[in-house]
């Protein structure tokens, strides 16, 4: 594990944790215990990075429950592995693509200035790669569409 310093914040030190590649169920297990051990104090604000060990599909925190035929659901013959996350949102297909958690309790309450100042630092990296990255605006049909990437938000 490594520690990085982000200026202005009350809290300076910061935790960095390295890239995991691991099953969905480990990746919210891990998410989980992050985010308690945050509440109670016990560990800095964190940034993590990680892998999907197979295709998953991951349930927003306030989704109730998946269709029943998502469970025989497979990709490359395998089933996909189902999930909750410990966060809002809506449902999202993990197909190898690299995932990001940032566990802290210093953010302002609005979420739209929360997500603006989270992303600062994936504008910025992706800036300096050559790409220029916007915010997304809310779509009229986010609310009644399941699928997280069926719309985006003013978060995204």
């Amino acid at each position: 594990m490594m520690t990085i310093y982000k200026p202005n914040s009350q809290s300076k030190v910061w935790r960095l944790i390295p890239v995991l590649k691991a099953s969905g169920h480990l990746q919210m297990a891990i998410d989980h215990w992050l985010f308690k051990q945050h509440q109670q104090g016990k560990h800095p604000p964190t940034l993590r990075f990680y892998l999907w060990e197979s295709a998953t599909i991951s349930l927003g925190y306030h989704q109730k429950h998946w269709p029943s035929h998502w469970q025989q659901l497979t990709w490359q013959n395998q089933p996909l592995e189902l999930v909750k996350r410990p966060t809002g949102g809506r449902a999202v297909l993990h197909q190898g693509d690299l995932t990001y958690a940032v566990i802290t309790s210093e953010l302002p309450e609005n979420r739209q200035v929360a997500y603006q100042i989270l992303c600062q630092f994936l504008i910025a990296g992706w800036r300096s790669l050559g790409y220029e990255l916007h915010y997304g605006t809310a779509g009229r049909g986010y609310i009644h569409n399941p699928n997280c990437f069926a719309t985006a938000t003013s978060a995204d």
